[in-house]
């Protein structure tokens, strides 16, 4: 067999082999991790005790929104799972419809079709920034600050939280509490029972604490939290007192990109 042949019938060989080769295994796609961003506010008598109060919830909540749909576009939407939801603490007496409000004010991109996912965006802003302003002009039904009752963030924690929170492994689940610092809870405003339910991925950021004037009145607080949050083995929190809007914003954006 000359060179020639030789050469020939290796390449054979090679072809014949690489033919009958079973195909390579198709790459995975590594998925996604989800932020699930949930908006929980405090709609009591401090939207009118602090001055621009409305005002200032509406611009860090629309800050978190810009967080989460800079999120959506760095996943290319087509891939992302991400989760912006605001929802109200249990309070009486406002008159609000919650569950109404709460369905403007959320938006789960992993139930949108891709065809719509970057198609609607400016659509999907809108509706959630027209209906926060509806929720707020509602929510300040009265100059009386007799006329609010508390906002019951013990029992978002007791009742609804778990159905906010993902449990998926891949996603990391953030709670901004918008509110003053003082929990109500039935007839003892300072005692606040640990809740059963486990969040091992929760990372809690409270914005706007606001404590009155009285010696140490921010260390009592802010005490206070901590003990409920490490009681509930809620390792990740944070508390951000009442300052300069857009130092908060700063802060918040800090902690979310981590």
């Amino acid at each position: 067999m000359n060179k020639h042949n030789l050469i020939f019938n290796l390449l054979i060989f090679v072809l014949i082999a690489g033919a009958c080769a079973p195909p390579a295994p198709p790459k995975k796609k590594s998925a996604t991790v989800k932020h699930n961003y949930i908006i929980l506010l405090d709609l009591s008598d401090r939207l009118i005790i602090q001055k621009e109060q409305p005002d200032r919830d509406k611009t860090i909540i629309r800050s978190i929104f810009d967080v989460f749909e800079q999120k959506v576009k760095k996943e290319l939407y087509i891939r992302s799972r991400d989760e912006i939801k605001v929802v109200i603490a249990p309070q009486r007496g406002s008159g609000i419809q919650a569950d109404v409000f709460e369905d403007d004010l959320y938006i789960n991109m992993g139930t949108i079709p891709n065809i719509y996912r970057r198609a609607k965006e400016a659509e999907r802003k809108d509706t959630f920034n027209t209906s926060l302003d509806k929720l707020y002009k509602k929510a300040v039904f009265s100059k009386n600050p007799l006329d609010y009752y508390g906002a019951d963030i013990w029992k978002y924690f007791y009742e609804d939280l778990k159905n906010d929170y993902s449990n998926d492994t891949l996603t990391s689940n953030f709670l901004f509490i918008i509110t003053d610092g003082y929990p109500i809870v039935g007839k003892d405003p300072q005692k606040l029972q640990p809740v059963k339910n486990a969040f091992p991925d929760l990372h809690v950021i409270l914005v706007e604490a606001c404590p009155r004037d009285k010696d140490m009145e921010w260390d009592r607080l802010m005490d206070l939290w901590a003990k409920w949050f490490n009681d509930m083995n809620i390792n990740k929190y944070t508390l951000i007192k009442r300052k300069a809007i857009t130092k908060e914003i700063e802060q918040i954006k800090d902690i979310v990109s981590k």
